[in-house]
């Protein structure tokens, strides 16, 4: 092979299941731990009459989850990751191998799902109906490529960094 030829073609791992799951895992905990702080100090705070307090807790919280916020956009755009993949080594790539503009992510991996969840959960009237679709969605992992359906409609893949 010519190294100053083009290459056409990439050579990428797909993630595991394991390690996706354990990248939303991540995820999760890292966006909702200061909220989780909140949780755990405001009946505290009200029983004892420390608003004050409170109040500079959500507002520090709330800076953190800001802060959280930027941080996952930043490393989506920059290297298609947010701090869970980072953590567990797997990255975002679309089929051409490029790394996914947050567009795509927010508007063909993210929305749409958003989207119909909440469209069912008002249909059906139930608390938590609407995590019937984000089920859904996630159970195409085990197909052979390991692709969510998310994955699929905005041609995203997610392979080991």
């Amino acid at each position: 092979m010519d190294p100053h030829q083009p290459q056409d073609t990439f050579e990428v791992e797909a993630a595991t299941r394991l390690s996706r799951l354990g990248a939303a895992l991540v995820d999760v905990i890292v966006g909702f731990a200061p909220l989780g702080a909140i949780a755990l100090l405001v009946p505290g705070a009200l029983l004892t009459g420390r608003i004050g307090s409170l109040m500079i807790v959500i507002l520090v919280a709330g800076a953190i989850s800001v802060a959280v916020l930027i941080t996952q956009i930043v490393l989506l755009v920059k290297h298609g990751q947010t701090i869970g993949k980072k953590a567990l080594g797997i990255r975002m790539i679309t089929s051409d191998g490029e790394i996914p503009s947050i567009w795509r992510v927010f508007f063909l991996r993210w929305l749409p799902f958003a989207v119909v969840a909440t469209v069912v959960q008002m249909v059906l009237k139930k608390p938590g109906s609407g995590s019937i679709i984000h089920l859904f969605d996630v159970l195409f992992i085990f197909q052979p490529t390991r692709r969510c359906l998310h994955d699929l409609f905005a041609d995203t893949h997610v392979v080991k960094a």
